[in-house]
């Protein structure tokens, strides 16, 4: 790639324009919240033990998750990306299914397991639920950040190992030290992901720190204080990003394909099956099991629950895909603005501020995002927003375009610099070697990261549920604010209706993009 100092004016109207409508919002909740409430100092005062007990409460919880997370991925992205243990190609895709649906729907079929085999869902404690659901949808994260630099290692490293210690020493003492920025990443991005998350902690009515700035903000009304209680949250995950940021800045996770360094893989002897047995559980327990309860609880009693879940879904069907497809579109563009023009700049002191400007608003919990979004645009002047669906498009393109950027951006890296460094000598502009040479590399990547976008956009719960104006019917929001008070039978219906649509687009995207990513995919397994 040209690695020359690029200021490109659409890099320049797409960094303002994310600055205005994505940080500046908040920055302005925040700043007005701290700095020009007459009632901070009496909010201040009602941060007293109880606030404080359920903010440990959540670190607490969000920890459990995120060791668990990174034990197991560990394993999972050892198996699979060190190792050439059978159908390793097809689960490294099928595994990561419960990381692309909504929490709540994978919260929603433990609970049936329980509604089934006890006929009682009082018997999953609230907390192990929220664990169980959590590490459950997070492994496949910690697997990809893991798996991936794993599969980075320089093969020569461990072949020399080979020659004077024994393979368990050399994963003890070579190659998990050398992955530990990964480890690192990995337990830090879960813990943030799991202190931030909403849906799954309501649905099993766990009062967390997240759920008690919901409460403050839409039941009693209190938006001064919910926004000091989320200050108080986003500093915790600002504190790890910074102080992990070269880590996480530079984690290869969601790479789609590799650099082709040579990977040094194991053989595991005696213990294959073992190990087959081991993925074949986690694939058991993570998604044959808890979607074949879903798909039984809601046939159990024939189709009338089904039926009736669908009438209810119906009218949310058109409005949740067209704001999940323009989302990804907008995210698609915004993260390979940020990266290309990212790989582009060296040398610079801003190199990266597009980049930590996308992982700032990434780490910020959903409902706080979405609190920041309705005090800044809650205005006369830009009620044009407030009360259309910009607003929640908004909120998706500031939580999921740190993804999109990650990659495409690992995407980018990939290709090699002799590439456009010859089209160059030919004296080709750098507009057509965007266009002639790095668009058609990229075709792939640039399809996953829309497929991936889309699904996050669909599914999104805590920014959205904050956001949507009166009159939206969006599905995810439908489901969770009728299963409250659905009988469980109607609730796993829903579920199992969102969950098929998932699936079908994703299909659809597929055999659509099929024949482009046959003719430019140039990444190898």
């Amino acid at each position: 790639m040209d690695r020359r100092i690029i200021k490109h004016p659409l890099y320049t109207i797409v960094l303002l324009s994310f600055i205005f409508f994505v940080v500046v919002p908040v920055i302005y909740t925040i700043g007005t919240a701290l700095f020009f409430d007459v009632s901070f100092n009496d909010n201040l005062q009602s941060l007293d033990k109880h606030t404080f007990f359920l903010l440990s409460k959540s670190i607490v919880i969000a920890s459990v998750i995120a060791i668990f997370s990174t034990l197991l991925g560990t394993t999972l992205g050892f198996l699979l990306y060190k190792t050439n243990i059978k159908f390793h190609r097809s689960f490294k895709i099928i595994l990561l299914i419960p990381l692309l649906i909504s929490p709540y729907i994978l919260a929603v079929a433990w609970k049936d397991c329980f509604f089934i085999f006890f006929n009682n869902t009082n018997l999953i404690p609230s907390y192990l639920g929220v664990i169980l659901v959590l590490t459950t949808i997070f492994t496949p994260l910690s697997m990809l950040i893991i798996g991936n630099a794993l599969s980075n290692i320089n093969a020569q490293l461990e072949e020399s190992g080979f020659m004077i210690i024994n393979p368990s020493k050399i994963i003890l003492r070579i190659t998990l030290p050398l992955i530990k920025p990964a480890l690192i990443t990995s337990f830090v991005l879960v813990f943030i992901f799991s202190i931030s998350e909403f849906s799954v902690p309501a649905f099993f009515d766990v009062k967390i720190f997240t759920t008690e700035i919901f409460t403050q903000f839409s039941a009693f009304y209190n938006h001064s204080l919910a926004i000091l209680q989320s200050a108080l949250l986003i500093i915790i995950c600002v504190f790890l990003l910074f102080t992990e940021r070269q880590y996480i800045a530079n984690a290869p996770f969601f790479s789609i394909g590799s650099k082709g360094n040579s990977n040094k893989t194991y053989n595991l002897k005696g213990w294959n099956s073992l190990s087959l047995l081991f993925i074949f559980f986690w694939f058991f327990i993570s998604i044959l099991f808890p979607f074949s309860i879903l798909f039984f609880q809601s046939l159990k009693d024939g189709t009338s629950k089904f039926i009736q879940a669908f009438e209810l879904l119906l009218p949310t069907f058109s409005s949740s895909i067209a704001l999940s497809f323009a989302g990804a579109l907008i995210i698609v563009f915004v993260g390979f603005s940020a990266a290309y023009f990212s790989t582009q700049q060296t040398k610079t002191k801003n190199k990266k501020s597009f980049d930590w400007l996308l992982l700032l608003i990434f780490a910020i919990p959903s409902t706080i995002f979405g609190i920041s979004l309705i005090k800044y645009y809650n205005h006369p002047v830009l009620d044009f927003i407030y009360s259309s669906y910009a607003i929640i498009i908004i909120g998706y393109v500031g939580k999921f375009s740190f993804i999109s950027a990650k990659l495409i951006g690992n995407a980018i890296k990939q290709i090699p610099n002799s590439l456009c460094e010859a089209a160059q000598v030919q004296g080709i502009v750098p507009f057509k070697r965007l266009l002639k040479i790095l668009i058609p590399l990229i075709i792939p990547t640039l399809f996953i990261t829309f497929v991936i976008s889309f699904i996050f956009c669909f599914g999104e719960l805590g920014t959205s549920i904050m956001l949507y104006p009166p009159g939206t019917e969006l599905m995810p929001i439908k489901v969770f604010t009728i299963m409250a008070n659905a009988p469980q039978s109607l609730t796993s219906s829903m579920t199992l209706i969102v969950f098929s649509i998932t699936l079908l687009m994703i299909i659809s995207f597929y055999f659509i993009m099929k024949p482009f990513i046959k003719n430019y995919s140039y990444t190898n397994d």
